[in-house]
């Protein structure tokens, strides 16, 4: 309250109200402080994912959605595909010989270490491809098969 309205109001109230009504006073005062801090962080929140959200929309502008852009990301990733599955395939044939020094040490540990690279390996091998979209050319095929193999048991 200004000063002019607490002189005012000191003079129209009785003395056994304005103890209580000063307290309710502060206390307002004390919540609109509050919330007005609650307000500023919420606001300042709301800016900061505005702004991760502005930089995100840039980065996707920036990139080539064309047809060849898109052909180009594609053959970026087949390229970095045939990397790995080379590096995987040498990987695995390594593994014999490893398998061999390791029992040929009888080394507990070293077979341990041994199982659990074929574990790892094995996981990432049986991994299920992602789906093709809209059906895909080769997703038919399995079905098909399967329905062959079934009409020739039961025929």
């Amino acid at each position: 309250m200004s000063a002019v309205t607490q002189s005012e109001t000191g003079s129209r109230l009785p003395e056994g109200l304005r103890q209580p009504l000063a307290r309710m006073q502060e206390r307002i005062d004390g919540l609109e402080a509050h919330a007005r801090g609650r307000l500023r962080r919420a606001i300042e929140t709301s800016n900061a994912r505005i702004r991760e959200l502005d930089e995100a929309l840039a980065r996707v502008a920036r990139d080539d959605w064309s047809v060849p852009g898109m052909r180009r990301h594609i053959d970026e990733l087949r390229a970095r595909a045939e990397n790995l599955r080379a590096t995987a395939r040498k990987r695995v044939q390594e593994m014999p010989g490893t398998a061999v020094s390791a029992l040929a040490l009888g080394g507990r540990a070293r077979l341990q270490q041994l199982s659990r690279g074929l574990e790892q390996i094995s996981k990432r091998l049986e991994a299920t491809p992602p789906a093709r979209p809209n059906g895909g050319a080769g997703a038919q095929e399995p079905a098909e098969g399967k329905k062959t193999a079934e009409s020739k048991k039961t025929a």
